[in-house]
């Protein structure tokens, strides 16, 4: 429920920035907000950060649906039923709207740093961070490494660079050193 409750107020700016793309002769921005933040509550309930996926790109449909929804139960049944048209990349969303937010704007930028890093960084679980501690220092150092627990991930070959080894011998320690992460495992779920 923590993480689920981060994932809310860390994305509530992006909820707005939606809300404002939206125009209602009836709902005001606030209204809009408000519907945008049940779509983001229901994602949140649903999210799996094991996945893979930015928890943003999984919440957007909830928010839009949410929006469109409220706006299509005020301004009357006729426009919720309405045939969608098809719509260009570069076409301003929602459709009419004055800003320059289009559909390119939702893809995904493979550079950009995800919205709910800092979350599914925090869901290490603590007994990861303990058990690593059963390891020597080279075995640490390797393993953190290669599972980017803490930094970046690094390829076998970077690791073996910045540790003076042979790329062999980083696979070797690495294996050994899961090897005892896995045995220490078992050992602690069985007590």
């Amino acid at each position: 429920m923590k993480n689920n409750d981060k994932l809310i107020t860390d994305n509530i700016g992006y909820v707005v920035t939606v809300a404002r793309q939206y125009k209602s002769d009836i709902l005001s921005t606030d209204d809009l907000v408000s519907e945008g933040c049940i779509g983001l509550m229901k994602a949140a309930r649903k999210f799996d950060p094991e996945r893979g996926k930015p928890f943003i790109t999984f919440a957007a449909p909830y928010i839009r649906q949410a929006i469109e929804s409220a706006i299509g139960k005020t301004e009357g049944p006729e426009n919720s039923k309405a045939e969608k048209p098809v719509r260009s990349m570069d076409e301003p969303l929602p459709v009419g709207s004055k800003n320059n937010y289009t559909l390119l704007n939702v893809l995904e930028d493979p550079d950009a740093k995800k919205a709910d890093a800092m979350v599914e960084e925090g869901t290490l679980s603590d007994d990861l961070v303990r058990v690593i501690g059963i390891l020597n220092d080279r075995e640490q150092a390797v393993v953190t490494r290669f599972f980017g627990i803490g930094s970046e991930r690094q390829t076998m070959a970077e690791i073996a660079d910045s540790l003076e080894l042979k790329r062999e011998r980083v696979r070797q320690i690495r294996n050994q050193a899961v090897r005892k992460l896995r045995k220490e495992a078992r050992r602690q779920s069985i007590e």
